[in-house]
């Protein structure tokens, strides 16, 4: 580290900083968003950004202290392991982000229960609707007071996201 100090130290840095900020784009996932550093549809992402310098740092720092490679010579190794991890991990977010064709079908009818009650008849709450195998919360709003873990069928759809229900016998 004697020959490499301060570059290894700069590779080291590099290699942590990306790391955390990575990790943080991945824990507060939504946060990032507001900064609009979303490009290509996910493919130049915060999350393969990162991913990217953080790798970049830590091939150089192993280039340099395993080979014994220059300053150059690891920032060029740095550099392919650093863009191949952006685009991989920008094509894999890209992948988990696409979302498959919005298909209009219809929710009434679909049984489930009351999450949220709600106290007063035409007052909304929320229910969790068992649809095609898969369990969705909607707003609902009923004629009846809704009780919490009451059983309830979908009559008509309100919109896109909320129900009108009435309670199962």
């Amino acid at each position: 580290m004697t020959v490499h100090g301060i570059s290894v130290t700069v590779f080291v840095v590099l290699a942590v900083a990306g790391s955390a900020l990575c990790l943080l784009s991945f824990v507060v996932d939504g946060l990032f968003e507001a900064l609009d550093l979303d490009l290509a549809g996910g493919f130049l992402s915060l999350t393969s950004l990162t991913g990217g310098i953080a790798l970049f740092g830590l091939a150089a720092t192993l280039a340099q202290l395993s080979f014994g490679w220059t300053t150059v010579q690891a920032s060029g190794f740095g550099a392919v392991v650093g863009a191949a991890t952006m685009a991989g991990v920008g094509a894999l977010v890209r992948t988990l982000r696409r979302e498959g064709p919005e298909v209009r079908e219809s929710i009434v009818g679909a049984r489930g229960y009351v999450t949220t009650p709600a106290a007063n008849p035409g007052s909304f709450g929320e229910v969790n609707l068992l649809l095609h195998g898969t369990t969705v919360k909607r707003s609902a709003v009923s004629d009846v007071a809704l009780v919490r873990g009451a059983a309830v069928e979908v009559v008509a759809q309100v919109s896109a996201t909320a129900v009108r229900v009435a309670p199962l016998p």
